[in-house]
């Protein structure tokens, strides 16, 4: 998922293009049961390998978006918990955002203070003009087994908060489910937090607000410490720290009903997550890296399963016109096409990928699975490597600040 705001960082995000899809027509529902005691909730072992869901989601009407379940507890607390399914996996951004709508009441998670002694509250913009908004809460989160206690999360879509969302932007809020896609973000991209050192030195960030006075009327821009901004899940557990892998099987251009596959917490820390053969290209400070396509080379570009296509400008492929497809390519046929991605280290890898029709591809509405689904990005400087780059591919995410073997991160690998 892209973030579309380049603050102190390059916060990467096309939710839209694939919620959007994913949203329309509406629907709702979501993980609501009631809290459990944790040990009913979690698996029987701590381990690195988490299942990945690639389906229609929570609405049904999902497309290329990977999902994973994730368990939260009131801090300290082992009986007050809650797992929360079919949140989005985004390598794009850094968080965990879950939706107020489908977390229990009963977790009893109050809003984190900021230095004023008023609630914190943080903002995420996306390129469709769409945003979530909501205070920052504590609690402990558990992914696969792997417990981190007092991580700063965003409550999406809280009603005692949300008549101040203009203060993050204007557009269309994701505070449902069915505006979301999802019951939740979950971003574990390249970057330990989701501002990082900018937003704890420049007040008016554009991600972070507090309450203007008591009665939080209205908000006001706030710098705040990093160690309160919303963090990197994998980046703070206390083993298998360094990065991620994600790996999802193929399927044909056609698509399928449905594909699992695994999040692997760690790179070269256990026997299933190793770098092998792997090329290894890093990224620069914003995490970017080029790619070479059609004689161009395109700097900004980056690897991001919150998008749920191929983003990128060719003036050959003819644009979808209608209104369920617009923003992606429906070429006469299908094709195959060659890039070379290459990273700030100088490392190359060429890949293949296809294009072809979409609203042949989204005819079948059983099919939540298309690794042929491709757009314009409308920027000559980008190409987004969305959830088709990971089909049938093993791709490392390597965390800024931390090592893998000899490679530092921030770093993608495939």
């Amino acid at each position: 998922m892209m973030y579309c705001a380049r603050l102190m960082r390059l916060l990467l995000c096309v939710l839209g293009l694939g919620v959007l899809l994913a949203a329309c027509g509406g629907g709702g529902g979501g993980s609501t049961a009631a809290p459990a005691p944790m040990a009913a909730q979690l698996p029987a072992a701590v381990t690195n390998a988490v299942p990945v869901t690639v389906d229609g989601g929570p609405t049904g009407r999902s497309v290329n978006i990977p999902f994973v379940s994730v368990t939260v507890c009131r801090p300290g607390s082992s009986s007050q918990c809650q797992t929360i399914d079919h949140v989005l996996l985004d390598t794009g951004s850094t968080g965990l955002r879950l939706l107020s709508s489908v977390l229990s009441p009963t977790l009893g998670l109050s809003a984190s203070s900021s230095s004023t002694g008023l609630p914190l509250l943080n903002c995420a913009q996306f390129l469709d003009n769409s945003f979530t908004w909501g205070p920052v809460v504590s609690a402990d989160v558990s992914l696969g087994g792997n417990a981190v206690a007092n991580l700063p999360i965003q409550r999406i879509g809280d009603p005692q908060y949300n008549t101040l969302s203009p203060a993050c932007a204007s557009g269309v809020a994701n505070d449902t489910v069915a505006a979301l896609g999802a019951n939740g973000v979950l971003g574990l991209g390249l970057f330990q937090q989701d501002c990082g050192a900018g937003c704890a030195k420049v007040v008016n960030n554009g991600i972070y607000f507090t309450c203007a006075s008591a009665s939080c009327q209205k908000v006001v821009p706030i710098a705040v410490p990093q160690s309160q901004q919303l963090q990197n899940l994998a980046g703070a557990l206390a083993r298998d720290n360094n990065g991620v892998v994600i790996d999802l099987p193929n399927a044909a251009g056609a698509g399928a009903r449905a594909v699992s596959g695994n999040l692997y917490l760690g790179i070269g820390t256990q026997s299933n997550n190793q770098l092998g053969s792997a090329s290894v290209l890093t990224t620069d400070g914003n995490g970017f890296i080029s790619t070479s396509f059609a004689g161009k080379i395109l700097p900004t570009s980056f690897i991001d399963t919150g998008s749920n296509g191929l983003y990128f400008d060719a003036a050959s492929i003819a644009p979808c016109t209608d209104a369920r497809t617009f923003g992606f390519y429906c070429p006469a046929a299908a094709s195959t096409l060659t890039a070379a991605l290459v990273g700030a280290n100088g490392a190359r890898a060429t890949v293949s990928f296809g294009v072809d029709n979409a609203a042949s591809l989204l005819a079948s509405t059983a099919n939540s699975v298309l690794p042929f689904l491709a757009g314009p990005i409308n920027n000559a400087q980008t190409f987004d490597w969305g959830l088709p780059f990971f089909l049938g591919r093993r791709v490392f995410i390597g965390l800024e600040g931390r090592t893998a073997g000899a490679v530092q991160g921030p770093f993608f690998a495939f």
